[in-house]
């Protein structure tokens, strides 16, 4: 149990993080998916005499180790880059990403192409379960350049190559910060704004701020703050205030006109509100106004349980209640100090 707010925290984290590799459900999926495009490549291969191969690598959140697991009802989001060791002029990326699609389009499954991906979606009594998107690259260019197959901004039309990095972004949430502790806390308050952006866009039919969006604005934004304990002579996280200043920093990215823009910080450096209107920009400031509001009460609050209710209402039943017994105790214990080297 936790009693005190950073324990809580730490305890939240516990509970909403979701590490890929350990999760042998998410694993199996993968690597029947990778084995069945190989599959589908063989049997190309055997037909048309042209031996094309690819490699694979996790994407998104769970190659940065910044995934949650999913509220009740919603499925697990599994990203993978398919890199195709072709060069682009070879072959158009509309029939690259149909490839994948060929391979993968079977019964009981359904299979869609999107813009940026193939989808794969499972489902489990009738309800979506897991969803696999997989990004297809051309990475055979004598020029060492990566492109991604994607549809430009009509539906209508086919899909281009697209100049993408889809490694770098990778390095540099995982290369942010070189003190384990500071990297460590940057990536908790990421999954912290995850947990919360999903618990409260939950229900509703205002467009929410995708993870990568919140990933790119921490990346631009976020500051450790640690606390120097006199009687252990040793530094702590404290993570609600680094939540805040991140939320503050957020805050402060929106216009006068309440619009805001992030940039992918990498290749193609699209803007990662672009799909969303004036009306959900807007109701995304209110809930982060209302976020900063429910931390600065949390922080003033000197008892801990009440602190924790406050929590709870703001991220979900998964952060921790601390009991009233628990708050008698902190209470009762010694205060941290700030030390000098970080005054």
């Amino acid at each position: 149990m936790a009693n005190n707010i950073q324990e809580a925290f730490i305890k939240f984290h516990s509970n909403i993080k979701l590490d890929f590799e350990n999760n042998q459900v998410l694993v199996g999926k993968r690597d029947m998916i990778i084995d069945e495009v190989r599959v589908y490549l063989k049997k190309k291969a055997e037909d048309e005499g042209v031996k094309i191969s690819f490699t694979y690598e996790n994407q998104g959140s769970y190659s940065m180790s910044t995934g949650i697991e999913p509220l009740s009802g919603e499925d697990y989001d599994i990203d993978i880059m398919l890199l195709f060791n072709i060069e682009k002029e070879d072959y158009t990326a509309k029939e690259v990403k149909q490839w994948v699609y060929n391979a993968l389009n079977k019964y009981p499954r359904t299979v869609e192409i999107k813009k940026p991906c193939v989808r794969v979606q499972y489902h489990q009594s009738g309800e979506t379960r897991y969803h696999v998107d997989l990004a297809v690259y051309s990475n055979g260019n004598q020029n060492g350049s990566t492109y991604l197959s994607k549809k430009p901004k009509y539906a209508s039309d086919d899909e281009e190559w697209e100049d993408a990095e889809p490694k770098e972004l990778k390095k540099l949430v995982n290369g942010k910060f070189s003190v384990d502790d500071e990297r460590h806390q940057f990536k908790r308050c990421i999954r912290y704004l995850k947990r919360w952006k999903d618990f409260k866009f939950i229900n509703t039919d205002s467009g929410k701020p995708t993870g990568i969006s919140i990933t790119a604005l921490a990346l631009n934004g976020f500051v450790p703050t640690l606390e120097y304990n006199g009687f252990t002579n040793t530094y702590k996280g404290n993570d609600i205030e680094a939540l805040k200043n991140l939320v503050d920093y957020i805050l402060n990215q929106f216009s006068w006109i309440d619009d805001i823009e992030v940039r992918l910080p990498v290749k193609p450096y699209n803007n990662l509100f672009e799909k969303m209107t004036d009306i959900q920009k807007d109701d995304f400031k209110k809930k982060l106004n209302d976020l900063k509001d429910k931390l600065d009460e949390a922080i003033n609050e000197t008892d801990p349980n009440k602190s924790s209710k406050i929590l709870i209402k703001v991220f979900g039943k998964d952060f921790p209640e601390i009991t009233k017994k628990e708050s008698a105790q902190v209470r009762n214990s010694p205060a941290i100090v700030s030390s000098p080297d970080q005054a």
